[in-house]
């Protein structure tokens, strides 16, 4: 199945001081870690950034088209200006996700849904999943109601949540570890 994968790399990195995509993690900047992930899968890579210092990695930089300051605003500009119908939405501060969680993700996609996201422990993440692109009207919608938030989306779209405790045998707070500021560089 063609897809294309949309890394989040917009956020404000306030708590890193400075655009977190650029910064070191065990010896590679953090955005390099989704961007090896994603070529496992497929050449079609954007990257979702306001930030004007990401082009040096060859692949398109998509600007956010509504004026909100959330990942939902990402995504809906990644899926607008994706060609394909699924999206492989990837963070760039999570350096942990693997080949076999995607793969795990990747056997769940059907006509049925437009969201296929991993869930573990009464958490989900939805940062790290399959959008389809008729989602960009739900977000639109949601947005336009002052809903940022991903979850919110999932009272609305048809989604598969995928367990995936023991499903690729790997600990799920080592998969979506977060690294959001300096001290989380160290572990």
């Amino acid at each position: 199945m063609n897809f294309t994968a949309i890394i989040l790399a917009g956020g404000q990195s306030k708590r890193m001081g400075t655009n977190k995509a650029l910064i070191a993690y065990q010896g590679k900047p953090l955005i390099l870690y989704s961007i090896e992930l994603a070529l496992s899968f497929t050449r079609n890579i954007l990257i979702s950034s306001n930030h004007n210092d990401l082009e040096h990695l060859g692949f398109p930089i998509i600007k956010d088209f509504l004026p909100v300051s959330a990942p939902l605003a990402g995504i809906h500009a990644g899926l607008q200006t994706s060609r394909t119908n699924w999206n492989l939405i990837l963070t760039c501060d999570m350096p942990n996700v693997t080949v076999s969680l995607i793969d795990s993700l990747k056997t769940r996609l059907n006509n049925h849904v437009q969201m296929v996201i991993p869930a573990h422990d009464g958490f989900v993440e939805p940062l790290c999943g399959f959008y389809h692109r008729d989602m960009i009207s739900s977000i639109e919608q949601n947005i336009a109601q002052g809903r940022l938030s991903l979850l919110d989306l999932l009272r609305i779209a048809r989604h598969d949540l995928v367990q995936i405790n023991g499903v690729t045998g790997e600990n799920p707070a080592f998969l979506f570890k977060n690294v959001n500021a300096r001290k989380d560089l160290l572990s």
